[in-house]
Formats: structure tokens, sequence, C-alpha cells
């Protein structure tokens, strides 16, 4: 497809039914086959991301069956194999959890690196969404899943037309899999879209977007980790550390760079997220990190979910204009000057700043 015509085809997805987006935004296409798209900054001021301006990440085609015939099955090391429909989990109890997710290549293209071959990302490979579904725990628990299962590989339906490339094949740790994830069947109050993984995906709280596998149709029981390319060998720092719970990090949401505003006060809002705990505080500059002044919070502090912030800022002069922020977490992380390059290009929480003028 021409981006283009990826784009009509993302905006048509959107389950909202309102059109093209906030006030006529749409999906940047950052790559057309397979398709990765991000928000708009302006999409990303509200708590819930709406669906048809949440940022899409493929590493393969979309599933091309997609049916009533869908199934998850649970199978390895559990007492029994269990196959479950659809309608099977929406007939189980469902929860409602509000979960931020972000690609960890968000702001590669921001990294200085001398190549790279990931999507180059800029900053809005990231969003919230309340999602509906089962807790995995309940359905490992009917499968009888074993003390010996200490990691859960979970396969999706999308594939690569070049039969070299392996499948996308990711696992979570067993205090993970009984813990935190979800296997959603919603998103924001509707049927889960296609491109973001419905019928069914896996939802992991905390941890960057790789590890909530989309179009979930098995769950391997094993006692090790996933030997798969994209677990074994990708996703990895440099120093060969696993990428996996999200990086303390905040984005300025406004103004927006190149924006022009009046000599005076200045409303800048904005998100910040991480994985470890919850944010504890945001500060922004408007002396390029001299002095700092602390933002107030407008969104309660929900482990996994970002908080909305906003603050007050002095513009004194006319010409241009810029405005940093820094987060820090209850782990006691806070935002980096400039994160530290890697080959992936994971993990850039560097610090933001907006260039605007004022008149």
């Amino acid at each position: 497809m021409r981006p283009t015509r990826v784009a009509e085809f993302v905006s048509a997805a959107g389950q909202s039914g309102a059109g093209p987006g906030v006030g006529g935004s749409r999906l940047i296409i950052r790559n057309a086959r397979p398709l990765d798209a991000e928000s708009p900054i302006e999409a990303l001021r509200t708590f819930e991301t709406r669906n048809d301006l949440f940022f899409v990440r493929s590493h393969h085609a979309l599933p091309t069956e997609v049916s009533t015939a869908w199934t998850l099955t649970i199978d390895g090391e559990v007492a029994r194999p269990v196959t479950f429909r659809p309608e099977d989990i929406r007939r189980m109890r469902a929860e409602h959890r509000s979960a931020t997710i972000e690609c960890a290549g968000n702001g590669r293209g921001r990294l200085e690196l001398p190549t790279t071959s990931g999507v180059q990302w800029g900053l809005g490979a990231v969003g919230t969404a309340t999602w509906t579904g089962v807790p995995l725990a309940a359905l490992l628990e009917r499968a009888g899943v074993q003390a010996s299962a200490l990691h859960f590989w979970m396969e999706g339906a999308d594939r690569s037309p070049l039969p070299a490339v392996p499948p996308f094949l990711r696992s979570i740790p067993r205090e993970t899999a009984l813990g935190e994830a979800l296997v959603a069947y919603e998103m924001n109050g509707q049927p889960l879209p296609l491109l973001h993984g419905g019928p069914l995906r896996l939802v992991v709280p905390r941890w960057y977007g790789m590890a909530s596998t989309k179009w979930l149709t098995h769950v391997h029981a094993r006692a090790t980790e996933s030997d798969n390319h994209f677990m074994a060998r990708g996703y990895r720092y440099a120093d060969g550390s696993p990428v996996d719970l999200m990086r303390v990090k905040s984005l300025i949401t406004a103004p927006r760079d190149g924006e022009r505003v009046d000599v005076g006060t200045t409303r800048v809002t904005g998100v910040a997220w991480t994985g470890t705990g919850t944010v504890a505080q945001v500060e922004i500059s408007s002396d390029g990190g001299r002095t700092w002044q602390q933002a107030r919070f407008t969104s309660e502090p929900r482990p996994g979910t970002w908080r909305l912030w906003e603050t007050d800022a002095a513009i004194r002069s006319a010409g241009e204009q810029r405005v940093r922020a820094r987060a820090t977490d209850t782990a006691g992380h806070t935002q980096p000057e400039h994160a530290s390059p890697n080959p992936g290009g994971y993990g850039n929480n560097s610090i933001h700043e907006v260039r605007f003028n004022a008149r």
C-alpha cells in the first residue's frame, strides 16, 4: 500500500465513529508495510487515547483470517491443555484496567545513532487505553498450570510473507503472567480493533509494548524463557540486558513545536509515565535547565498508567522560547538529559524540549 492509502485505511479502522481524529489529526505513518504509525501529539492530551489515534506497531503483516472460529490455546507445563473461544472468555468475570503502552523504540528517531534498522519513531508511539478482559491468571488456572512453568510463551497469528523470517514470539515470567497480565477483548469500551490485536491480545502493564502480544492464539507454559529471535537476540540493550519495564518519561503535549503564543503566561501540559512505581513529580524549565518549577498533576497515580500534568510558564519576551520537562518516579528514577544510545535505539527517555515562538 502507498502511505496515503494506509492513512485512509487507518482512519477508517477507528472505532469511535467520529471521523479522523482530534481536529482532523491522523496517525503519522512511519512504515507502510508492515504498518507502523504513531499518534499526533495533540491526541495524547487526554487520559485515554482514542482508538483511531492510538499508535500502531506491526512486526509482520496483519492476520488474513480473523473470524468467529478464533481460538486461544494454553498448553505445555499444564495439567490439561485447554482451548478458549472469544465468547468463552467473554462469559468469564471481566476486569477493566487502564494501561499505558509504549513501543520500546519510541523516540528512536531522536537518538544520535550512526545507523539503525528500527522504525524511526518520533514521540508518539505511546498511548493509554482502558482494556477490558480476563486476567491471564484465571485462564491459566483452568489449565492447571504447574509449578514447573516459570515462563509463558505468547504466540500471535501474524506472520511474515517471507518463510525465513521467524514469527514474533515473546515470553513473560511467571510472576508477571500470574499478576498484572490481562487477555483483552475490548479497548476503551469498544470491541478490540484488528489493528490493535483484535479479537484477543495480551496487555502487560508497566512493560514496553513488545510484551503485549497482539492477535493472541497460544500461550505455551514452559520451564525456560523463549528462545525466539525477538526474545533471545532482539529487544536487548547495549550490555545485553533485556528490554522490559518502561523507563520514567514525560512528554509535553502543549504548546507544540513551532506554535505561536502571546508574551505573558502560557499553560504547559503533558503526560508522564513509568514502569517502576508511579510518577511522583514532574518539573519544567524555561531557561535551559538552570532552574526548575514543579508541575501539578491533574490525574491520580496508578501503577502502569500515565499521569496528566500542567503548569503555567512565564513568557517575558518575544521571540523563540524553549520549555523542557522531566519526570521522577517513586522508585527514585529521574529522566536524564540525554539517554544513552544503544544499537537497537530502545528506551529513549531523554528530557523532552519544545521550541515555540512568543509575540
